[in-house]
């Protein structure tokens, strides 16, 4: 795509809008954007007549598409519209292997890449983890391999984007406030296989009950907790790929059945590139996953604080309280309600002592839980719904943050929240 002197639209001014504009003019274009959000009204470059032919618009992850007038507006006058996704990927060079799911995907993103350095391979971590593509793009080489974690944000728009080796992990209900329908939600998931080509491989989770149904690529191989023939399975406690044996579970320092998932997702992706089996040992070993997931913040007077705001979504909760299920569990539930089902989470009859809600869905959880005999309280806002389970919950005893929920009634994102959560346990951890 040759851009040079070209008349481009950047529309949304996150990080990856203003990767975007840093490549494209890079690339010699000339660039304007423009974002729904007034604050950006006044700064050099904001386009306040978007509506024009422009030769090319680039869509941040961030804009919602859904009856976007200006979207609407655009493909009416036949703009081409592309994600910052295709973006980066038409100015990239090497392998990629893009990860999506509803869960996991950031920790599977991380690890696939921990991998490929412990084999010396030249890799960049990019995407909905961290740098935005555009950001690394023009670093890559054509020996290079590029993670790119991929949010249903980012294929939203996407028309070119294809990755040499292509996960969905998993889909549970999510961002149903955005998509409108699970059926939309995984319709847009299912786009990281719409541009695959014959070679390229597909690696779908068998244990999860929607992706194993996917009918998306010839080439698909699986990952199992169970033991596979072909593919990346568990048996007799140790990880294997087809016959070659990689790592023993036990080995393995993250916790829970849904790490356990994780591990053979980054496995199975990575194997296409030659991995040997000091490489998967050394870095699955010695892996510590990314902040605010199932983070283990210590002891204070007796009571163990799990961080895990990263949970936005009912799915990950339950995956969360299931690898504590043993515990006597004091459950932080909260935020910005995506129209997600809260019964899925106590109906399984978890050991939970006493559900805290707070914030927005606060109502909504209690009632939920209620319905299953749990006992709750109900807080407007995050502190003292923290502080409550700090001066109840007893010696032995785990409080556990997995909200369920997205945190923008309060924060600005789950790790804003997460970091708030940590500052207030800290401080009581100095004291005990």
């Amino acid at each position: 795509m040759k851009l040079k002197n070209k008349h481009v639209l950047v529309y949304g001014l996150g990080d990856s809008g203003r990767a975007s504009i840093k490549l494209l003019k890079n690339l010699g274009a000339h660039v304007s954007f423009y974002d729904d959000n007034v604050k950006f009204f006044d700064y050099i470059g904001f386009e306040r007549e978007p509506r024009k032919k422009w030769d090319l618009v680039v869509m941040s992850p961030g804009i919602k598409c859904h009856e976007n007038e200006l979207l609407q507006w655009l493909e009416n006058e036949k703009v081409p519209v592309i994600s910052e996704l295709d973006l980066a990927y038409l100015h990239s060079k090497g392998k990629i292997i893009a990860v999506t799911g509803t869960n996991g995907k950031t920790t599977v993103s991380m690890l696939a890449h921990y991998i490929l350095k412990a084999a010396g391979k030249e890799t960049f971590l990019c995407g909905n983890v961290g740098l935005p593509f555009s950001a690394v793009c023009e670093k890559t080489t054509k020996n290079s391999i590029t993670v790119c974690e991929v949010s249903n944000f980012q294929l939203e728009t996407s028309r070119f984007f294809r990755a040499d080796v292509s996960t969905i992990l998993n889909v549970k209900p999510d961002h149903l406030d955005r998509h409108g329908s699970f059926e939309e939600y995984l319709r847009v998931k299912c786009k990281i296989a719409e541009n695959l080509k014959r070679s390229d491989l597909l690696v779908l989770n068998l244990d999860d009950d929607v992706t194993k149904k996917l009918d998306l690529h010839k080439k698909t191989k699986y990952f199992s907790k169970n033991g596979l023939k072909h593919g990346t399975g568990v048996w007799k406690n140790q990880i294997y790929v087809g016959r070659k044996k990689i790592i023993s579970v036990s080995d393995i320092p993250l916790k829970g059945e849904k790490n356990l998932e994780n591990v053979l997702a980054a496995v199975a992706v990575t194997t296409p590139f030659k991995i040997d089996e000091q490489a998967y040992f050394t870095a699955i070993k010695n892996f510590s996953p990314a902040s605010h997931r199932m983070e283990n913040l210590g002891r204070v007077f007796g009571v163990t604080f799990i961080d895990d705001s990263k949970a936005t979504n009912v799915a990950s909760t339950i995956a969360c309280v299931e690898a504590f299920a043993g515990e006597d569990i004091w459950l932080l539930m909260g935020g910005q309600g995506k129209d997600i089902d809260y019964d899925d989470l106590f109906k399984i009859g978890f050991n939970i002592k006493r559900v805290v809600c707070f914030g927005q869905e606060r109502e909504n959880i209690s009632k939920s839980a209620q319905k299953f005999a749990y006992k709750t309280q109900v807080f407007e806002k995050f502190a003292p719904a923290v502080e409550f389970c700090m001066k109840n919950a007893k010696e032995g005893d785990f409080v556990i943050l997995s909200p369920g929920c997205a945190s923008f009634d309060e924060f600005s994102s789950y790790a804003e929240r997460g970091e708030k959560f940590k500052k207030i346990v800290l401080g009581k951890l100095e004291e005990s």
